[in-house]
């Protein structure tokens, strides 16, 4: 990692942190963020401008939408279901859809996501695009037809996929060598996250995404619980190592913390003078705003076959 790399983990460490303590204030039920998503996400090679990779926070955000450019003010009115929120309210959840930034949002049926992030995976191979995309699932998605449909896609046709099962808290389930197994049934990498250093986080999505981006297919990695009793202790071990041996000092690392945490402190203030949505807004139909082209799969459609 290099030294821009140690400053937007620890910012966007900082953000999650704050963020969640300051979500409890806002939200009907508690929030709890993981920062190692965080970290897997900033792996990936986010971009503003529409053409960096794609990333499918679903269950796990925000976490992994600081990593690729969105603000807590964002996420907060999003939560918050306000008319300012990214999504206008339109959808719930967590998550929305940006991709200006790479984001894609769901809030519905698990596995789907998994069948979307496949097929975009398959256009930036099929354009030869340097781009991969990166899906976080509950582990209980694998027990749909959605999820096996799109793993098995993006494992037949190798595409440059990472998806991510978050284990939780699911006993027998959870198990890593089950997940692997799956991994190994459908012929793709598999690798795990437990409580590692950020280094060893990061070099395990950089690696996968390496793979992918070489033609050798996905990567399914488990995501194993965190130690409940101290969710932050992996990212107060990257505070120490970024002043011991990540070349900033310690004015430099109360600095970033700052910065976090007034960014944290202005988006919960402006959240509470913020209006809810207005029905005909948050109701109204969505248009995409222009007619829509050609089937995708062939530029001109056969004319249908004469009758009789």
């Amino acid at each position: 990692m290099g030294r821009a790399v140690v400053q937007d983990l620890l910012y966007q460490g900082y953000q999650a942190r704050f963020l969640e303590a300051g979500i409890q204030e806002v939200a009907e039920t508690p929030v709890s963020v993981d920062v190692r998503s965080v970290v897997m996400a900033r792996a990936m090679r986010p971009s503003p401008d529409g053409r960096g990779d794609l990333c499918a926070p679903g269950h796990i955000g925000p976490g992994p939408l600081l990593a690729f450019g969105a603000t807590p003010l964002e996420f907060l009115r999003q939560l918050a279901g306000k008319g300012t929120a990214p999504a206008a309210a339109r959808t719930g959840g967590r998550t929305w859809t940006d991709l200006r930034r790479g984001l894609i949002g769901w809030d519905g049926a698990r596995g789907a996501l998994t069948q979307v992030l496949a097929g975009a995976a398959l256009a930036f191979r099929q354009t030869e695009q340097r781009r991969a995309a990166l899906v976080f699932e509950e582990l209980a998605a694998t027990e749909t037809g959605a999820w096996h449909e799109g793993f098995n896609l993006a494992a037949a046709q190798r595409v440059p996929l990472i998806v991510v099962l978050d284990a939780g808290d699911d006993g027998p389930r959870g198990d890593p060598a089950r997940i692997e197994r799956l991994a190994r049934s459908y012929g793709t990498a598999f690798d795990s996250v437990a409580e590692e250093p950020f280094a060893r986080i990061f070099s395990t999505v950089t690696d996968a995404r390496n793979r992918a981006l070489a033609g050798q297919g996905p990567t399914l990695i488990a995501l194993l619980p965190r130690n409940a009793a101290e969710p932050w202790a992996a990212h107060d071990a990257f505070v120490e190592w970024a002043r011991a041996e990540g070349g900033l000092s310690g004015q430099e690392v109360r600095m970033i913390a700052q910065a976090a945490s007034a960014g944290v402190e202005h988006a919960l203030r402006r959240l509470a003078k913020e209006p809810a949505a207005e029905p005909p807004d948050a109701l109204a139909p969505v248009y995409a705003g222009r007619l829509p082209g050609p089937p995708w799969t062939r530029r001109d459609p056969p004319e249908p076959a004469a009758r009789g």
